[in-house]
């Protein structure tokens, strides 16, 4: 009793140390990679901004389920807009607990995923696991964007969980909670609206399934109270259409086939092994263009994990690895090809069938066989991962600038630490704030809270201010007594009074 007393405590003062290392390494270069920051988090860390302190959004509605943002163009979704406000009612509005939020999930979802494995299959099986999932380039990459793509993991590894512990207890209360994680999901992110009703179908064969291998089971039980705790949130989702018109789809609005072709074109791409394992995301800011949505060397894992599951005959690994299989069967709806970041709720099944790839290998009976799998395995996944994240750190941000060309996060930064130094009057010229426009927003929340005065030339300005301007205004602002105090941009400078 006392051993186990021991080995608990230790074990738990293990995981801090652990816990704070892992924040090191996602926080990394966390608000320079990718450089400067985009309308969609911009958007979420204005709104959340104004939710954590006057508990109304940009359309002064008060503790809306969906924000309405980016003019009218888009719906945020509550999980990611109210942990971010929750986020800045503890530390403050800032750049860094905007992204934090994103690593915060990260690594709660790498707690669900231990936990899963670790109940499912062993203790040296999770630590494979957890290999996997850290050294996966869109993990990274989706650690270090404030937007929603990453929210429904915690949720997807919940409803597995859940249903793992139905396999293992046949208590109902088991799948009723499946039901309540995969619901959370449809709040998480838009893509689950498509992904969802297609876990709610493999839940129930999944039932359905172990009711057939134990002919007493009464499995519509189960099937009732997965349905009871997901219900809910499916019908909540008809309500939103009443007060939140829009927000289910947003721009993703589904168009009109023209054959089957279309359908199967988004779904058959997404499993081009190009896309997964070597170019990634089609948009810039969700990929380095240059590595996959998925490790190189996990590929070897991930086929093998796959003949496991089949050898094994599990019915939660062959839950499992359904879900990777049809978790984009819908996507032909919104004609999504090559997005690796909509798929992100396929990392769950990814991770943990490479977890059994890896497990086969360390089980095998012939020690040489088995320690030079397991070195070989090992060396591939450092050396791949060590080029993505060489190229991700430090690489990666010259090409990213394309994408993202707003230096707000800068430029109202200098523009607050010098008027600090200089005991001066902050003042922006008009067009800039327009010009960078949601972005002005977040960070005069963020560093000037109390307003920020704009000024547009010609027009009266106190004598003791400092200004953020256009570079090429410096010679009408020297007219009239200010100097070029500098700026780490060269678009823009600061203009003191002498």
């Amino acid at each position: 009793m006392l051993k186990t007393k021991n080995f608990h405590l230790t074990r738990k003062i293990f995981v801090l140390p652990v816990v704070i290392l892992l924040w090191l390494f996602f926080s990394f270069k966390l608000t320079e990679v990718p450089p400067g920051i985009n309308g969609d988090e911009a958007a979420i860390g204005y709104n959340a901004s104004l939710l954590s302190r006057t508990l109304h959004d940009e359309n002064n509605r008060f503790l809306p389920l969906f924000v309405s943002t980016l003019d009218g163009k888009d719906w945020k979704q509550p999980v990611t807009m109210y942990l971010t406000a929750l986020s800045f009612k503890i530390f403050g509005p800032s750049f860094e607990a905007l992204r934090g939020v994103s690593i915060v999930i990260t690594l709660i979802s790498l707690a669900l995923l231990w936990i899963f494995i670790e109940r499912n299959f062993n203790r040296i099986t999770a630590v494979g696991g957890a290999f996997i999932y850290l050294t996966t380039p869109i993990v990274l990459i989706q650690s270090h964007l404030a937007l929603e793509n990453i929210a429904p993991v915690p949720f997807v590894l919940l409803w597995l969980l859940m249903l793992g512990e139905y396999q293992r207890s046949r208590k109902h209360k088991f799948a009723l909670f499946a039901g309540v994680a995969l619901g959370l999901s449809l709040y998480a992110y838009q893509a689950m609206r498509l992904i969802a009703p297609i876990f709610a179908l493999l839940s129930v064969a999944y039932f359905i399934y172990l009711g057939f291998i134990k002919k007493k089971e009464n499995y519509w039980m189960s099937v009732f109270f997965f349905t009871l705790g997901l219900l809910p949130f499916v019908l909540g989702m008809l309500g939103i259409r009443i007060f939140y018109p829009g927000a289910i789809t947003a721009y993703n609005q589904p168009f009109k086939l023209i054959s089957y072709q279309e359908l199967l074109l988004s779904y058959l791409s997404s499993f081009d092994l190009s896309f997964l394992f070597v170019k990634g995301d089609s948009t810039l800011y969700h990929s380095t263009g240059k590595h996959g949505m998925y490790l190189l060397a996990a590929l070897p894992l991930f086929l093998i994990g796959c003949y496991q599951t089949f050898r094994k005959k599990s019915p939660l690994l062959i839950l499992v690895l359904g879900a990777f299989m049809f978790t984009p069967l819908l996507f032909g709806l919104v004609a999504s090809v090559h997005r690796a970041s909509r798929l992100i709720a396929m990392l769950p099944s990814f991770v943990i069938i490479s977890s059994v790839g890896l497990e086969a290998i360390d089980q095998l009976k012939n020690k040489i066989w088995r320690r030079t799998g397991l070195i070989i395995i090992a060396l591939l996944v450092i050396v791949t991962f060590y080029d993505f994240a060489k190229d991700y750190w430090f690489n990666y941000p010259d090409r990213a600038r394309l994408v993202f060309v707003s230096t707000s996060h800068l430029i109202f930064k200098d523009l607050y630490t010098q008027s600090q130094q200089l005991s001066k009057i902050p003042v922006i010229k008009r067009d800039i704030f327009r010009r960078e426009r949601m972005a002005s927003d977040f960070f005069e929340q963020v560093y000037f809270p109390n307003s920020l005065k704009q000024w547009e030339i010609g027009e009266a300005i106190d004598k003791n201010s400092i200004i953020l301007s256009y570079t090429s205004d410096s010679v009408i602002l020297e007219k009239h007594g200010f100097k070029k105090v500098g700026l780490s941009t060269p678009d823009y400078s600061l203009f003191a009074s002498q």
